[in-house]
């Protein structure tokens, strides 16, 4: 799902997409000039390789996301603002941002049900 960047105003517009059992909606609404700010949940079960013994398990997914898009590269003066994404094309993709954030969680650590008993 694409979004373009100027569609977004003052007034919130809410999203949401799934991706096999994954949900991933919430809002985006106009920050500043330059930003727009993105603030959702993705919940769902998702296949996540045990960091221990390597074996695939299902996990529940359950996390909030917040993050500003810059259309470009950040005009922000003030940089002050950790979390800035950078769009390409004026369209923000909503698939390729749940993309983004599902493999940032993946690079947490996870163990199983056996290797967290083992410990």
């Amino acid at each position: 799902m694409k979004i373009g960047f100027a569609k977004v105003g003052t007034t919130a517009i809410a999203f949401e997409i799934s991706k096999g059992s994954l949900k991933f909606s919430g809002t985006l609404r106009k920050f500043s000039r330059y930003l727009i700010e993105l603030e959702a949940k993705i919940t769902g079960d998702e296949n996540i390789s045990c960091d221990i013994c390597a074996e695939a398990f299902t996990h529940a997914v359950n996390e909030s996301v917040k993050f500003h898009l810059s259309d470009g590269l950040s005009k922000v003066e003030n940089e002050s603002l950790e979390d800035i994404v950078e769009i390409e094309d004026s369209m923000i993709d909503l698939d390729e941002l749940l993309d983004s954030e599902l493999e940032l969680y993946k690079s947490n650590y996870f163990s199983c049900e056996n290797c967290k008993t083992s410990d």
